[in-house]
């Protein structure tokens, strides 16, 4: 699992190279990195790499499967990684756009959502692969957080689990809007 650290970084500079800037729109608030670390998970075949300073992720999953008689038994948990922000709301909020420069391998999404003080998802959005390039994501919440209230703005990286498996995404995160 060492060696994919290499890689890892190695895709995270790649994806570095080619991060666009943030566009500042009249409306909303909008967060640049640095950002949070904010949860993330996976068994022991999955490499998480998070830089909340550079808003760069990248997470890896290298499975061999285990054969039994008949098939291949799944390992049930596939890597991932968000980024957390911290917004107060002092203005209605029906949305969240996140922009990144990605690379992601046919099982792998990004995901932007939000949550309420509760841990609670008030909206969530995912992107599939197989995916490179620029993009942005928006995540239209389906219940509205009250003024004077806090919520947060996650998002990140996720692979899935299949049996065997090789998976990658890496991404720059250069910026995530509020409106």
């Amino acid at each position: 699992m060492k060696r994919s650290g290499a890689l890892v970084a190695a895709l995270a500079i790649a994806v570095a190279l080619a991060t666009p800037a943030a566009v500042a729109g009249k409306k909303g608030k909008t967060y640049e990195p640095p950002y949070k670390n904010g949860p993330s998970g996976g068994d022991s075949w999955n490499h998480v790499e998070r830089d909340p300073e550079s808003g760069q992720m990248a997470v890896t999953r290298v499975f061999p499967g285990f054969s039994p008689v008949v098939g291949c038994v799944p390992e049930p948990s596939g890597g991932w990684g968000m980024f957390r922000v911290k917004h107060d709301v002092k203005q209605p909020v029906s949305k969240v756009t996140v922009t990144f420069d990605a690379a992601l391998d046919p099982y792998a999404w990004i995901t932007v959502g939000a949550r309420d003080e509760r841990g609670e998802w008030l909206g969530v959005e995912k992107l599939q692969g197989p995916f490179a390039g620029s993009g942005k994501l928006t995540a239209r919440l389906f219940e509205r957080p009250r003024v004077g209230n806090t919520i947060f703005l996650e998002f990140g990286l996720q692979l899935g689990d299949a049996c065997p498996q090789v998976s990658f995404a890496a991404a720059s995160f250069p910026s995530i809007k509020v409106r």
